[in-house]
């Protein structure tokens, strides 16, 4: 059975989890292409910002894009239904974890730049072209920034329990995921680069 979207590509289910596994451009674009405005109405509805809208599609394509990795999907003609179930999980999570966020004591030059950088390794990691380079950057990465990108970005675990589970003061926490943040875009650059030159 094909799975058809209006005006694009179409791919069998067994394809679009290949795809996912192979990490193929082709597959993430129909992804995107053929979801993305499911999950922006899902979004909208549920007092989701524009800006919310943009960050959630290419969460709930990573969280799929993981699910079918680690092998917590197997697709039975439901890929629009599991999608929607990720997108409600997802989003209800950010809105639990912003309703639980702590309020810190930071100046607006400090939200500033954590934001970006957060939103600068999202899209890093979603994107099709930069995926493969983030993978390889991540495996790169020592330990301990690999286990606290993995917890905050991909498992969604709040910097606090992530402190406590680490034995980490929260604030070295803090300027720790920064500086591996910092770290994994370098290298993800850096791969890139040699990557560009390779081609």
């Amino acid at each position: 059975m094909l799975v058809k979207e209006k005006g694009l590509m179409e791919f069998t289910p067994q394809e679009i989890l290949s795809g996912l596994l192979e990490k193929r451009t082709d597959v993430f674009r129909y992804l995107y292409k053929a979801y993305g405005p499911m999950i922006a109405g899902y979004i909208r509805k549920n007092s989701g910002t524009e800006e919310d809208v943009t960050e959630m599609i290419q969460v709930v394509i990573l969280e799929l894009w993981i699910a079918v990795r680690d092998g917590r999907y197997e697709e039975e003609g439901k890929l629009g239904q599991y999608i929607y179930q990720l997108t409600s999980n997802t989003w209800r999570d950010e809105l639990r974890k912003r309703r639980n966020r702590p309020q810190q004591s930071l100046s607006d030059r400090d939200l500033q730049l954590e934001d970006e950088t957060e939103e600068n390794l999202t899209s890093a990691i979603v994107k099709d072209r930069y995926l493969n380079a983030v993978h390889e950057a991540m495996g790169q990465l020592g330990e301990v920034c690999r286990d606290i990108i993995q917890m905050y970005h991909l498992q969604k675990i709040r910097l606090q329990e992530i402190a406590e589970r680490l034995e980490y003061d929260y604030d070295n926490l803090r300027k720790r995921i920064f500086d591996c943040r910092k770290k994994l875009k370098q290298l993800t650059e850096n791969i890139l680069a040699k990557n560009s030159e390779g081609v």
